[in-house]
């Protein structure tokens, strides 16, 4: 008798916890698409996890979805993630071409997002993080003290010698707006883009470009083995390279920011958690958490409060930062012209023919 209750006992307490986490279960899951590597390691800890904690809902990872993808997922009906990060010009070209679910602002805490930049807030998407490009260069070649502040500087190969690292016309982030500010182009006439006095300005500076960069991966790695003295680059990855030692520094001169953007696909079959993904992600703990691990600037400056003052200082948001940057017009970059063709369209185009002149 005894041994049978014991066993009644225990089918019960089985049955309960199969019931608690049926019921955790039952919150159901969200498919989120992010960069990969160490971005997403990143993501994982600070936002993915703490948001599955707090919510019960599963996060079902998923990396960096091409465009052409996500044309076909919301053309078949059948999307296979729900919520997407994507950087400035992705984010309006789907918001352009009606691929992305519109935001339900009535179910996300209006506190959060309260704070964030006008921009960051949009009908088809809520900000992420801002970006930086900057001007780096070789410390074995260039200080903070006599190397280059601007991009008239990084164009002037006299008073700067060495060679150079360059994005690519057709990378994520072009070269247009430096080439412009180079030629003395003022931050608030930049757009729109004369982009014959750009290439032009870029022509000047051609046989000095060692390398057109195409990955996030290449101005580091030439800016480290001295093949570049100065370059463009990402401001995580050179800040990342110097934290370990590598001879390279940067200024905030001058740099370009640009911000990505959390977008939900068009018929999500996870709308509603999506939402609450957003929502978790935009709060100033979770954004606080991320820049702990990656450089990046948090758009909810709230965030601010969670961030020692060295580490606040080293990202693109900070407020003495800011002041001296200059931020990318994407939605200029996204407009098109009567024959449905963007802007970015057509420096592509342009980047194409002028590469192999």
């Amino acid at each position: 008798m005894k041994n049978k209750l014991l066993v009644s006992v225990g089918v019960g307490f089985a049955a309960l916890l199969s019931s608690v986490n049926g019921w955790a279960s039952d919150q159901g899951q969200v498919c989120v698409s992010t960069a990969g590597g160490a971005w997403q390691d990143a993501m994982r800890q600070a936002i993915f996890k703490p948001f599955e904690k707090a919510t019960g809902i599963k996060v079902v990872e998923a990396v960096q979805q091409p465009l052409s993808k996500v044309r076909a997922m919301v053309a078949t009906g059948n999307p296979e993630c729900d919520v997407l990060e994507l950087v400035a010009p992705d984010f309006l070209q789907l918001s352009k071409e009606g691929l992305l679910a519109k935001i339900d602002y009535d179910s996300i805490d209006k506190k959060i997002i309260a704070d964030f930049p006008g921009s960051a807030v949009t009908p088809y998407g809520v900000g992420t993080f801002v970006y930086a490009t900057v001007i780096a260069f070789n410390t074995h070649h260039y200080t903070r003290a006599n190397g280059p502040k601007s991009w008239v500087d990084v164009w002037d190969v006299k008073k700067f010698p060495g060679p150079r690292i360059v994005h690519a016309g057709n990378f994520v982030v072009a070269p247009i707006e430096a080439a412009l500010l180079a030629d003395g182009v003022q931050p608030n006439n930049l757009y729109p883009v004369d982009f014959k006095r750009a290439y032009s300005s870029l022509t000047r500076i051609k046989s000095n470009v060692v390398k057109w960069s195409t990955t996030g991966a290449m101005a580091p790695e030439a800016l480290i083995s001295g093949e570049a003295f100065i370059g463009t680059a990402a401001l995580g990855r050179i800040q990342q390279a110097k934290e370990q030692g590598a001879p390279v520094d940067f200024v905030w001169d001058q740099a370009l920011f640009i911000n990505g953007y959390w977008g939900i696909v068009k018929g999500a079959k996870n709308y509603k958690n999506a939402l609450k993904f957003i929502e978790f992600a935009s709060q100033p703990k979770s954004q606080a958490d991320f820049v702990k691990l990656q450089i990046a600037g948090p758009l909810n400056k709230h965030a601010f409060d969670f961030v020692s003052q060295d580490r606040a200082k080293l990202l693109p948001t900070y407020p003495a930062n800011m002041a001296q940057a200059i931020n990318s017009n994407s939605w200029w970059w996204a407009e098109t012209d009567a024959s449905g063709k963007s802007n970015l369209d057509k420096n592509n185009a342009m980047w194409s023919a002028w590469i192999l002149q």
